[in-house]
């Protein structure tokens, strides 16, 4: 899936949360998408190399292509919310092990990553 960055104009501060990193108008290919039951939903891109990539609220874009990478699954969590991404990303304590730097989750999620980024070209 790509989405375009369509600016933090006209949106209040916590939608706007970290989009300062973001060029309006670039295409990013979401990495993960994040559905919460009563809340806002977000995409996981990766704007820097070599960091734990951020999720970005999802009104901040527009989809330019829809079709999700074939690694992609989805799971639930308790409260009814939604994850969609490499299931390898969805194992719990993935992301602490990530942030951890830990060698193991490293290349998982560089595996992850680059077979999307391939797929996108």
């Amino acid at each position: 899936m790509k989405v375009r960055f369509t600016g933090v104009e006209g949106h209040e501060q916590s939608v706007r949360q970290g989009a300062d990193a973001l060029r309006q108008g670039q295409v990013y290919v979401v990495l993960e998408a994040y559905c919460q039951t009563d809340g806002p939903n977000y995409f996981r891109i990766e704007f820097r190399r070599g960091e734990l990539p951020p999720l970005f609220d999802s009104r901040l874009f527009e989809v330019v292509d829809s079709e999700v990478h074939s690694s992609w699954t989805v799971s639930t969590e308790w409260d009814g919310s939604l994850t969609m991404a490499p299931a390898a990303w969805q194992v719990p304590g993935f992301w602490e092990e990530f942030m951890d730097h830990s060698p193991g989750a490293i290349e998982i999620y560089d595996l992850g990553r680059d077979a999307m980024m391939l797929g996108s070209e």
